[in-house]
């Protein structure tokens, strides 16, 4: 039985393969004839997409060659200019001390040496005096009857604006023509040296060059490049001049035109330039002359207009190459039939000979593969059984919570750590049931448990990862802030998700801590802005007061004289009414201040700024201080009284810092414009600055530089708090030095920035 088994296993593969061989074979021969059609047909598709896309390689590789020089060679033009600025420049230097020269003579001294000895090329050469104004060298005279003061570039700059910035390209329009210049200002002198060409002039030399480079190229008689100078898109008579024709050099330099009587050529030129005016680029078939044979055959080409400067770039290919392939591809076919079946015949007798080896070594070896399959399995085995017990301690023992969530909705596992967080005895408490089960009705103000768990299903159960925060009730009522991670896992073919739950309340209780501190910083910086706000006031009340004193003394002493007049009386009743009026629209003002609504309004910046230092004008007036305000109108969204409260704090510490400086001069400029869509306010002192040992931390809160008494030291820090509520809002402080009215001034700058959107 077991010898039988051997020999079948022997004759049979042995019989198959040789049956097997004979069928492929004689199938292959069959296909091969009836598809040699078909495969006649594909090659000559195929040879015409190879040939297409052979010819648009070649003319778009022609045409970045023409690009990379075009910028080579205009970086070369540039580079030109830019030495010869500094050849005149170094001449220049030595030929003449500048400062000493005051009379026409040497000046023309100075064309006459520059003419001789210097241009002797084919560029233009300006030289001015930036001292005077004044042109002393314009060889070619580009500039004759030009008003230089108005001379200006194409940005509007003009030229001999001495605090423009030179040593760099500048560009021009000038009678009709666009110039390029290098202009390059004189070191130690107020010579300005420009060195260029007109536009055209430099075109027309970078053409040149590229033509002579392109001349170089290899020429390929089959695949030979043509261009084409495109003066006119319609046709007609010199409607472009051939620049170059790889095949036939002596057509370069002739001109074209439709108006021909050779009907076959004029329809030729009509058909590529209809294809270039619509396209810019394309294919055409037409019948052309080949060059090697002189004879006329059907030809395909690929014609695109290089825009930079408006030539067309040609090649293609000829259709009598075509049958020839043709020809050769059936009769690979043949030998290919040939082939097939020699092949056949010896893979035949190698798989016969490799099979009977290879089944001589199989069944010698067969019982050991199944031996040594059968222990490798019970390894397996027992390496899957340690494996889940370590997953199972991991699960059990992790000290972050673990629930396995399934895809209807409850909870069908979790760990330990879960039991012991929600103050349960057994998981049997937890499992089976869905999380807003374990949890209070409401998660926030705005959703509730239930809705939100619909939310956690969708979205865990769509993404391969998702973290969200959740609040779960314990047994004994008590909520637990925590942070959940899922995984979407796929568990015995079912979606499940794998949760880790983090106890997060003692940060929630920080937080919130943290929340009522800045509340109460902010009440404390309010209460330290309204009492400084109430000293200012009482200052601003005792002027208009004493002045309303004064007014009821006289009144009440000269009324029983019978003296007065109607006009009198109107006068002193008119001004008593201004007085009262001042005292009403700064109790306006300190309401709009302390207003404790917290709305969200439009708000003029440039109104919020002159009320707040309306508030503190008293204190400035006093102290001999003058504050300048420069605003546009700009409005913001926001809280207005806080961004008072901004402005406020920084104006009373300036004020403070220049008191304390005790300089003569004492300044303040506030200035607020739009930038970029974005709010800019400056307020900027000339107290000296601020000590570069602090100024990184005077926005920390409780840090004054003022005495125990005089400062908070959180007025600066609500400052940066309330900033920070607006889009993209930052206030930074710096020292700055700068100039007033012709005096150096330095002291601190604070800027406010915040989006406008």
């Amino acid at each position: 039985m077991k010898k039988n088994f051997y020999l079948y296993i022997i004759f049979v593969p042995i019989l198959s393969v040789l049956v097997s061989i004979s069928l492929i074979t004689l199938h292959n021969i069959n296909e091969l004839n009836t598809s040699a059609d078909e495969d006649i047909k594909a090659f000559t598709k195929n040879y015409l997409i190879e040939q297409k896309t052979k010819i648009y390689n070649r003319v778009h590789f022609f045409s970045n060659i023409i690009k990379v020089k075009t910028n080579e060679f205009r970086s070369e033009q540039k580079m030109v200019f830019k030495d010869n600025t500094e050849k005149i420049e170094y001449f220049s230097k030595h030929l003449f001390n500048y400062h000493n020269y005051k009379n026409d003579d040497i000046k023309n001294k100075i064309k006459v040496e520059m003419i001789n000895h210097l241009f002797k090329n084919n560029h233009l050469n300006i030289i001015f005096d930036l001292k005077n104004n004044e042109l002393l060298f314009d060889g070619n005279n580009i500039l004759k009857d030009v008003d230089l003061k108005s001379l200006s570039d194409i940005t509007g700059l003009t030229i001999l604006n001495k605090y423009r910035k030179f040593d760099r390209f500048i560009e021009f329009d000038l009678k009709g023509k666009r110039y390029i210049f290098y202009a390059k200002k004189a070191k130690d002198s107020p010579l300005l040296i420009l060195s260029g060409d007109s536009l055209d002039t430099i075109n027309e030399e970078i053409k040149n060059k590229i033509l002579n480079s392109l001349l170089n190229f290899d020429v390929d008689d089959s695949y030979y490049i043509f261009v084409i100078d495109l003066f006119n898109k319609n046709g007609g008579e010199n409607y472009g001049r051939v620049l170059l024709h790889q095949s036939t050099p002596s057509l370069q330099g002739q001109f074209l035109s439709t108006n021909i009587k050779d009907e076959r050529l004029k329809q030729y030129r009509f058909r590529y330039l209809e294809v270039i005016k619509n396209y810019g680029e394309g294919f055409i078939t037409y019948d052309y002359t080949k060059p090697e044979s002189k004879e006329i055959f059907k030809k395909l080409s690929f014609l695109y207009l290089q825009k930079d400067w408006n030539w067309i770039i040609g090649t293609g290919f000829y259709f009598d190459d075509l049958d020839f392939k043709t020809e050769e591809f059936k009769s690979s076919i043949e030998k290919k039939i040939k082939r097939s079946v020699n092949t056949a015949i010896i893979v035949g007798i190698l798989l016969i000979i490799f099979i009977s080896i290879a089944i001589y070594f199989i069944t010698s070896k067969l019982n050991k593969i199944i031996n040594d399959y059968s222990n490798d399995l019970n390894k397996s085995n027992e390496s899957l059984r340690k494996q889940k017990d370590v997953f199972k301690t991991l699960f059990d023992k992790s000290t972050d919570g673990i629930i396995i969530y399934s895809e209807d909705g409850y909870i069908i596992n979790c760990n330990d750590s879960v039991v012991r967080m929600l103050d349960y005895e057994d998981k049997f408490f937890i499992t089976n049931k869905k999380l807003q089960d374990i949890s209070p009705k409401k998660q926030n103000e705005n959703d509730t448990s239930a809705l939100k768990e619909k939310l956690f299903q969708i979205v865990s159960f769509n993404n391969q990862t998702y973290n969200f925060e959740w609040v779960f009730l314990s047994k004994n009522g008590r909520k637990l802030f925590c942070e959940i991670r899922t995984t979407r896992l796929i568990l015995d073919d079912n979606n499940i998700v794998h949760a880790i739950i983090r106890d997060i309340t003692y940060k929630k209780e920080l937080e919130e801590k943290n929340k009522r501190q800045q509340v109460m910083l902010a009440e404390e910086s309010k209460k330290s802005a309204l009492g400084e706000m109430l000293t200012m006031i009482a200052h601003q009340w005792r002027q208009p007061l004493n002045n309303i004193n004064l007014l009821i003394h006289f009144v009440r002493d000269t009324f029983d004289t019978g003296k007065f007049s109607k006009e009198e009386i109107k006068e002193i009743t008119l001004d008593m009414k201004r007085q009262i009026e001042y005292l009403s629209n700064t109790i306006n003002d300190f309401t709009n201040f302390t207003n404790p609504k917290k709305e969200t309004t439009l708000f003029c910046v440039k109104d919020a700024i002159e009320r707040t230092y309306n508030l503190a004008i008293a204190q400035f007036e006093k102290n001999g201080i003058k504050v300048f305000i420069e605003s546009e109108e700009i409005e913001v969204y926001g809280i207005e009284n806080e961004f008072m409260q901004i402005i406020l704090n920084i104006i009373n510490n300036a004020k403070d810092a220049l008191i304390e400086n005790n300089n003569k001069e004492k300044f303040l400029f506030i200035n607020a414009k739009k930038i970029d869509n974005k709010l800019v306010l400056t307020i900027k002192d000339t107290a000296g600055g601020i000590s570069n040992k602090v100024i990184s931390r005077i926005f920390d809160p409780y840090f004054t530089t003022k005495h125990k008494n005089n400062g908070t030291g959180i007025g600066l820090y609500m400052c940066n708090q309330i900033i920070k509520q607006y889009k993209n809002g930052v206030i930074k402080a710096s020292n700055e030095n700068f100039n007033y009215n012709n005096k150096d001034y330095k002291g601190a700058m604070f800027t406010l920035k915040l989006d406008l959107d």
